[in-house]
């Protein structure tokens, strides 16, 4: 009976461990398939569904429990976990191809339901989670320790296997282990067990014969459609945790078969360029593009259109000698520091994939520019770089870095946002030599979209003023060009001098640039005000979109609009080429509700009906401190990993570290508690609270001090904030799960609370994020552990007193229910 109670404890520590694998990883690869076939801040969905998808599991095992029961529990949880399997798989297939078959009318109807319908696989796996946590064989600490430390794997696992091989390839690979864990719990020598060894076995070859000819470059299942258009003519495809780049030839769109114009491609040419040059597109999650342009690795003559893109204005204002590119992309960039007679030119790029493509795949069309002796090409985060760096540059150069591709942390979570904070501003000036230049481009329409434009001089303006320039002199030290829908800004170390301002008025004639701020003029009486160190709170509140300066604590550049216009039209004009990023904001929003509904559908409703008879009274404390726990860890890990992910600096690494770490620690924080509850059991929630606390001072001023150092000392140093933290609050769920030991029979409900809660959380902490700054966020996450704290000890004082006195009927017997 020992070794049967031992086996059926492995097997259930293994089966946890590797369906709570394959729901992290499902998550993850979510947020990337809904970042490039949809739009960026859909990617965020996929937190919701699989919160939501968990807690209607969850509630499945609540409302019959005459079919769970603990003798059927090997049957159902090996059911479930097929169910999760062929559910994946079909559920994905169905998204990715549906749309590209239907009419374009249709499409959109689809799309919509399948939005819905990839919670059915989520739900799946909330029935195996639930089973095994509410009725385990092995204390519930070390099945919920299994639980999180599975979810740790996945998330490292699935980072690793995305620079490897595609997502479909992925797909089939979890299904493969969601049957093979069927397999593991099932009932030996049963159909059921058959059934799960067959399924495993087609999945896995499935995988291997997908990814083969995915790193082979031959045919194989891909995306069909991304964004509404039809994804053909694709000459190389690859997929990371950061992006999906794909080269397409330069004569067909990237987005659909319009044709192109004949000549380069250009952002801000202020003149037609004509000239046939030879180039590729390079485009990044279907949505972004840039090119890559035939190079013979000597002649630069080729490349004189460059001089009449508005991007390079700079070049034109003062000479530059050792130029640094913030996001290489096609090498673009780079060639115009060549072609304007740049000594050294440094490119930095963040997207291996993007590397990749110029370093091998492209290498011989770009003429191999990156083995010249005048070129470095980094593969790292800037800002990071930079700051570990100790060279000064003539020239800082970002040019419309904004590939709207949502990292594999999550919607909203752009690898770009941390380029455009004034934290980040203050690291690049100080970068520079004394004549040094700071040049920014970004979008720009003086009837349909202003806001980043002035919110670039409000950096500028803050940056400045934080580097000791008097508020009175930050106009000398800024001008900005525009042409084409295209506005850089120009930031210098020094005050532009009058010979500088009088040659860029020369080249803007020349090249059809206009020049819309320079010292002593302005373009309005917003960029007038901003540019005069005049730009109070008070001028900000008044504007009708949001453009104050963004920092390290709120770096949403790209997001203008204000809570009051939420769900508004649009703002002041403020549509067009910005509707994409303030879009995303509302559909933050309509997530919300949307969560909210789903939740009171599907959880909230059914659950409440059937506990008409139970202590609902009674169980309140624990269900708050249930609500408490799922709150608190969704708000610190979301901030933690904003916070982190510009410390880091590589977004991957965020996502590895931050959540890794949190889950793996809190998995063992998980295994400290044991079946019994102790004499004082608000210890651990006060310990918790504690370390939470001191996490939270001491991250900004740690992180800061130790922001220039090498990257394993900053991984090193984030561990260190991140594994008491999630130690503690690892010990919290099993805690609960001991505290509630009286109402066993409703610990189902127990967890689908805390899933419904986490939910909401995972929206309203980037809400929170967004409006009122990361740090803030952390500490309503602290506070919601705290009151966790202050139900402990009522539910403690509760059963004190109830042990004392005589149980009224009623209540005896909901106790028995």
């Amino acid at each position: 009976m020992i070794a049967r109670h031992a086996g059926r404890g492995t097997a259930q520590l293994f089966g946890i461990f590797i369906i709570s694998l394959a729901v992290l990883a499902y998550q993850v690869l979510l947020t990337r398939l809904f970042s490039v076939v949809l739009y960026y801040h859909f990617a965020f969905a996929g937190v919701s569904l699989a919160m939501l998808g968990l807690t209607i599991g969850a509630e499945r095992v609540y409302l019959h429990p005459d079919r769970f029961t603990p003798e059927r529990l090997a049957e159902e949880w090996a059911g479930a976990a097929m169910r999760f399997a062929v559910s994946l798989t079909l559920v994905v297939l169905w998204f990715v191809y549906a749309p590209w078959l239907l009419p374009a009318s249709l499409a959109f109807p689809v799309v919509s339901l399948s939005l819905i319908v990839f919670v059915i696989p989520f739900v799946y796996s909330g029935i195996c989670v639930t089973l095994l946590l509410t009725r385990p064989v092995l204390p519930v600490g070390r099945m919920y320790a299994a639980d999180l430390i599975g979810a740790a794997t996945g998330c490292v696992g699935i980072v690793a296997l995305l620079f490897l091989i595609d997502p479909i390839s992925i797909f089939f690979a979890l299904s493969a282990l969601a049957a093979a864990s069927a397999w593991l719990m099932a009932p030996r020598a049963t159909p059921v067990a058959s059934r799960a060894a067959l399924l495993a076995a087609v999945f896995c070859g499935a995988a291997i014969v997908q990814g083969g000819l995915y790193l082979s470059g031959n045919d194989h299942l891909r995306l069909m459609w991304a964004k509404g258009n039809p994804q053909e003519n694709i000459l190389f495809e690859r997929w990371n945790a950061i992006s999906r780049i794909q080269v397409v030839p330069h004569d067909v769109h990237a987005y659909g078969d319009a044709k192109t114009e004949p000549g380069p491609f250009g952002w801000g040419f202020g003149h037609k360029q004509t000239e046939d040059i030879g180039q590729l597109y390079l485009d990044i999650d279907a949505d972004a593009k840039t090119v890559l342009t035939r190079f013979d690795g000597r002649d630069l003559k080729p490349f004189s259109f460059l001089a009449n893109d508005v991007v390079n204005a700079g070049y034109h204002v003062r000479p530059m000698q050792d130029v640094a590119v913030i996001g290489v992309g096609g090498g673009r960039d780079i060639m115009s520091a060549l072609y304007f007679g740049a000594r050294h030119v440094t490119g930095i790029e963040l997207n291996p994939a993007i590397f990749e493509v110029l370093t091998r795949r492209y290498a011989d069309f770009t003429g191999d520019f990156f083995r010249r002796p005048d070129v470095s090409l980094v593969n790292a985060e800037a800002r990071s770089w930079i700051n570990q760096s100790q060279r000064k540059f003539d020239l800082i150069q970002i040019s419309l870095i904004d590939t709207w591709a949502a990292t594999a942390a999550g919607g909203l979570t752009m690898s770009e946002n941390k380029l455009y904070t004034v934290d980040a501003w203050k690291d690049f000036l100080a970068r520079l030599q004394p004549h040094g230049m700071l040049e920014v481009a970004r979008w720009f329409d003086p009837l349909h979209h202003r806001a980043e434009f002035y919110r670039l001089l409000s950096l500028a303006a803050e940056s400045l003023r934080q580097r000791g320039v008097a508020d009175a002199d930050i106009a000398s030290h800024v001008m900005a060009f525009t042409v084409n829908q295209i506005v850089t800004v120009d930031v210098s170390q020094d005050p532009f001098t009058s010979a500088e301002i009088a040659r860029a008025h020369r080249a803007a004639a020349e090249q059809g640039f206009t020049i819309i701020a320079e010292p002593g003029r302005a373009w309005d009486s917003t960029s007038q005000v901003i540019l005069s160190g005049r730009a109070s709170d008070a001028f900000y509140d008044a504007l009708p979109f949001n453009i104050t300066a963004p920092t390290d604590n709120r770096p949403f550049f790209f997001f203008t609009w204000k809570p009051s216009r939420l769900f508004a039209a649009g703002g002041q004009g403020e549509v067009d080429i910005g509707a994409r990023n303030d879009m995303a904001t509302t559909v933050m929003g309509s997530l919300l509700v949307t969560t909210f509904l789903c939740v009171c559908l599907f959880v909230i409703g059914p659950l409440r009906k059937i506990s008409r008879d139970a202590p609902v009274r009674r169980m309140l404390p624990h269900l708050l401190y249930f609500t408490g726990i799922g709150l608190g860890f969704m708000f610190i890990e979301i901030s933690q990993m904003q916070r982190l992910m510009v410390f880091l600096g590589d977004p991957v690494y965020g996502l590895t570290v931050v959540l890794f770490t949190l889950l793996l620690f809190g998995g063992l924080g998980s295994v400290t508690v044991g079946h019994a509850m102790s004499a004082s059991p608000w210890v651990r929630p006060a310990l918790c609270c504690m370390v939470l606390c001191i996490v939270g001072l001491l991250t900004p001023g740690l992180t800061t001090a130790l922001k220039s150092s090498g990257v394993t000392v900053r991984i090193l140093a984030s561990i260190a904030l991140l594994a008491p933290a999630g130690f503690g609050m690892g010990m919290m769920f099993p805690s609960g799960m001991i505290l509630s030991g009286r109402f066993a029979s409703h610990q189902a409900w127990f967890w689908g609370v805390n899933g419904a809660t986490s939910v909401f959380a995972s929206v309203l902490g980037m809400a929170v994020s967004m409006e009122f700054g990361i740090t803030q966020a952390y500490w309503i996450g602290v506070a919601s552990y705290a009151a966790c704290v202050v139900l402990v000890l009522l539910v403690t004082q509760s059963d004190r007193v109830a042990s004392r006195a005589p149980i009224a009927l009623s209540d005896a017997q909901g106790v028995a229910d």
